[in-house]
């Protein structure tokens, strides 16, 4: 089981999320302790849901790394919030304070750090860059040596996005970035993320490219999410990218590998995937109001299984 939903008797809409094999000796010794026990401490994160108009619905940037379990290894580009992301930098779109409404948040300092966190972390991951000479829009080839030398240093956090933009003269554009949802990791998971999501649509004249750098193999590719659903419980890693700049050697050693969606995808992730692939366009996904009211699904047992359950 992936994801179930039904309506309960008082009209609420309940969904029901599969423990992931990995999760599920936390979640025994969890209930076995007694629902109530407060969990650690969530680590504050931030993702950005890329789309774009494929051929045959909406696809989304996605990547497959096994060493991710706390945001599931099928996840979108994220990662967590660093203090480097308090850095002064030149800044195009909504202000702080406004992306503290935006959120649902009172701290600004936290928001701000979020959206920054945001696209920098997509860039590192993906080579996608939400910046721009002022004046000029948004930098439209942000590939080659240079540019990936400033990945693989923001990613071991040797300089700061800041910096990255400052050497380059560019202003961020948090206009790019809209606010999608907030989901955080159940008490019984031991590394919890406070994961605030972002959408954004993939800048024009910029391509992806995996990090080349990471030491962990990890796949990185458009996802059409409607397929990706038709068949969520046996899908090949390779076979699941409709185009990639992945190692082929990489890209042979996982073509055996099938997957069950409710396995290596978060509920958030799960959620995400039936969001993209009910929209009918980009746009349409992008100009949707959201919910910014924080996820979290709770432990429970059904039919003797221990699953994650949402009620809304």
């Amino acid at each position: 089981m992936s994801c179930s939903a039904r309506t309960t008797a008082r009209g609420s809409s309940e969904r029901l999320f599969h423990v992931p094999q990995a999760h599920r000796k936390a979640a025994l010794a969890w209930l076995d302790r007694g629902v109530g026990i407060h969990g650690s401490a969530p680590r504050h994160a931030a993702s950005v849901v890329v789309v774009r108009d494929g051929d045959h619905g909406l696809e989304a940037l996605m990547m497959f790394r096994p060493d991710r379990p706390s945001f599931g290894q099928l996840s979108f580009p994220g990662g967590l919030l660093e203090p480097s992301d308090d850095e002064p930098l030149t800044w195009s779109g909504p202000r702080p304070t406004e992306w503290g409404k935006k959120l649902g948040s009172d701290d600004i300092g936290l928001a701000r750090r979020a959206v920054v966190a945001a696209a920098r972390s997509v860039f590192v991951e993906t080579g996608l860059l939400f910046a721009g000479s002022e004046g000029d829009g948004i930098a439209e080839h942000v590939d080659g040596a240079d540019w990936m030398l400033a990945r693989e240093q923001l990613s071991d956090l040797d300089i700061s996005f800041a910096e990255v933009l400052s050497n380059r003269v560019f202003a961020f554009r948090s206009e790019l970035l809209r606010p999608l949802a907030r989901w955080m990791t159940s008490d019984f998971v031991h590394q919890r993320v406070d994961l605030r999501y972002f959408a954004a649509v993939l800048p024009v004249g910029q391509r992806c490219s995996p990090l080349k750098t990471r030491t962990k193999k990890s796949w990185l590719g458009w996802v059409d999410a409607k397929i990706l659903l038709e068949d969520p419980h046996g899908t090949a890693v390779p076979a699941l990218f409709a185009e990639h700049g992945n190692d082929r050697n990489d890209e042979r050693e996982a073509s055996g590998q099938e997957f069950n969606l409710g396995e290596v995808a978060t509920p958030g992730v799960q959620t995400i995937l039936r969001m993209i692939a009910a929209s009918s366009s980009s746009i349409a996904f992008l100009s949707a109001r959201r919910d910014m009211t924080v996820q979290t699904p709770s432990l429970e047992v059904r039919n003797g299984d221990p699953v994650l359950v949402l009620n809304n």
